[in-house]
């Protein structure tokens, strides 16, 4: 974000003198490239650089304040967040029904997926299974879904600074939204959770007091109103992980009576669900004891430990007599440990947390780095980095992660490479030697997955081409300026012989230059003088007849056909053009001279 006082541009500029700056269209814009624009009676901002022909540059962007980024700083946050707990997440600004871009930001983690509704533009969908809806500030939420779903989380941006900062509120029922921020938020296995969150869960999972109200009698709902509730129940269930709620809830919905019709057959559908649901469950809590009965036998202290902290995360409770046997021995065996085993797990343990972290990292890294093919000294930082994280995460890591990393050691080992700046109006006019780019396109990758995507920059084999043409213009201005030092330097003067100076010749001792010669230089230097033509015609008077050149019309710039510049039509219009302007100019200022009679011509006298 530009800042918007002059001092502080000029810091900014300072910072980034070597980026380029772009209508991003992941704002709605049009892609092309922006300027700063500094001013200190107004607001600094960007602007986009005008036309060939100097005219205003028209951008469909329709939204230029702070928030019609926030999507954009979401997905940074949410990036930031993931990355301190050692986790990756994918990012997708989706357009359901064709919403506007930014309306809609889907986070997908491991096991969940977060849909954020910045505005009110896409409905919410509170059923779909795997897919938790966050509202804006803007976005409204009845009641009823309130009362539900126990509550909601919500999302706003605050800006400090030149920044937004994310804050994610929980609202319930009666209750004010409490916000928080990110690192006070988790991903959990029934989905985002804040500190309100634990309360409200607290306070429903708690039994409540028995009320004795004489003359009224319990309202018994409706057997649709409970099978609907039933099934919210085992999803609910399912999510969080319970298998002793699951199997509670399926018990009742088999017990449940008066439920007909299609009601009925989505009830057997979660029964059956819920049986091989929960199968798979004790499956996987069998293979969780047995695991850690073979790891407590074998003495391997620190699957032991990682095996322990399973059991207390998913099977705390309903432990069978065979359970709680194992899980008793491997708390006797852990804590038999003297304290130098014990140091030397906890020590293992947190190089296994430090490496995944290191994985996550690489994870974040090989995105940003997809869009170079080349190490350059600007990619130092990141790349030194990079490696280092990837020593740490070692298997961590897949095939094709190892796969680039393997690359960017290679790049590294044979160290960066200056990225060559030429302007890119003069390099669009060659074709790469490297990426085969046809003029006018811009260069692509040539390695990596995103290979055929656009460069940012291009290549150095193509912007070579233009040094060198540059360089050897130089050598021969400098040789040329030399020759022409050597021409106008004056000769010493010779002196005769002997002999010549008793004879006293009358030839004299510095031989002079040509006419020729010192009427040319005097013209060149006359030239080099007088002012340029268009310095002389005013810029509202360039195009005001028909350049006899290339005939444009009145109006009209002239086309740039001894290619003057990257565009099809020049800056400046022709020298004939002007110079016919000049001429008329000139013969429009001389007087009028007077018509001479015949009998003046003829003598004095009077006419006849």
């Amino acid at each position: 974000m530009l800042p918007l006082e002059a001092i502080e541009l000029d810091a900014f500029r300072r910072q980034h003198e070597r980026d380029t700056y772009w209508c991003g269209l992941l704002l709605g814009g049009c892609g092309n490239q922006l300027t700063t624009k500094l001013y200190t009676d107004r607001v600094c901002h960007f602007a986009h650089n005008p036309g060939a022909e100097g005219h205003s540059h028209l951008c469909g962007r329709s939204s230029r304040g702070v928030a019609s980024a926030d999507h954009l700083y979401v997905k940074s946050a949410a990036v930031a967040w993931r990355r301190a707990r050692g986790e990756g997440a994918d990012f997708d600004f989706a357009r359901p029904g064709g919403a506007p871009i930014g309306s809609v930001v889907d986070i997908r983690f491991q096991h969940a997926a977060l849909r954020v509704h910045l505005d009110g533009e896409v409905v919410p969908e509170w059923d779909k299974e795997g897919h938790e809806p966050v509202l804006g500030v803007s976005v409204p939420v009845d009641q009823d879904t309130l009362i539900r779903r126990w509550y909601v989380h919500r999302i706003r941006l605050d800006s400090e600074g030149t920044t937004r900062r994310v804050r994610i509120g929980t609202e319930a029922f009666a209750r004010p939204t409490e916000w928080f921020g990110l690192d006070e938020c988790e991903m959990t296995e029934r989905g985002l959770s804040t500190p309100a969150v634990e309360k409200i869960v607290q306070a429903r999972n708690a039994p409540r007091p028995l009320l004795w109200s004489p003359g009224k009698a319990r309202k018994v709902p409706e057997p649709e109103a409970r099978a609907q509730a039933l099934l919210r129940r085992l999803v609910y269930a399912r999510r969080i992980g319970s298998a002793s709620l699951a199997k509670q809830v399926r018990e009742e919905i088999e017990g449940l009576t008066g439920v007909e019709g299609e009601l009925q057959e989505q009830l057997e559908a979660a029964v059956r669900h819920a049986r091989v649901w929960l199968v798979e469950q004790n499956e996987e809590r069998r293979r969780l004891f047995d695991n850690l009965k073979r790891a407590v036998a074998e003495q391997r202290t620190g699957r032991v430990r990682r095996l322990l902290i399973r059991v207390n995360a998913t099977a705390a409770e309903d432990r069978t007599e065979a359970e709680s046997a194992v899980f008793e021995r491997a708390i006797k065996y852990f804590g038999s440990l003297d304290d130098l085993t014990r140091d030397a797990v906890e020590a293992e343990a947190a190089t296994e947390k430090e490496a995944k972290k290191a994985a996550a990292r690489v994870r974040s890294a090989l995105p940003r780095l997809r869009g170079y093919d080349a190490y350059t000294f600007d990619l130092c930082p990141q790349v030194e980095e990079f490696l280092q994280s990837a020593a740490l995460a070692g298997e961590l890591l897949k095939p094709g992660e190892a796969r680039r990393v393997e690359v960017w050691k290679k790049r590294a080992a044979l160290g960066p490479q200056e990225q060559l700046r030429v302007a890119r109006r003069y390099w669009i006019q060659r074709s790469c030697p490297r990426c085969k780019a046809e003029q006018g396109k811009n260069c692509v990758l040539v390695e990596g997955p995103n290979s055929g995507k656009a460069r940012k920059d291009g290549h150095n084999e193509r912007l070579q081409l233009i040094v060198d043409e540059r360089k050897a213009a130089q050598r021969m201005a400098q040789q040329q300026k030399k020759a022409r030092q050597e021409v106008e330097a004056p000769a010493e003067p010779m002196q005769p012989a002997p002999e010549e100076r008793e004879v006293g010749s009358a030839r004299p001792l510095q031989e002079r230059r040509p006419k020729v010669y010192r009427e040319g230089r005097a013209q060149e230097a006359r030239k080099k003088a007088a002012p340029r033509l268009h310095h002389q015609v005013g810029r509202g008077d360039w195009y005001r007849g028909t350049c006899p050149r290339c005939h444009a019309g009145p109006g009209k710039a002239c086309a740039n056909d001894d290619r003057v510049g990257p565009g099809k039509t020049r800056q400046i219009p022709h020298d004939k053009r002007l110079r016919l302007f000049l001429e008329g100019r000139k013969a429009m200022s001389q007087p009028l001279q007077p018509r001479r009679e015949r009998w003046g011509e003829q003598g004095s006298g009077s006419p006849e």
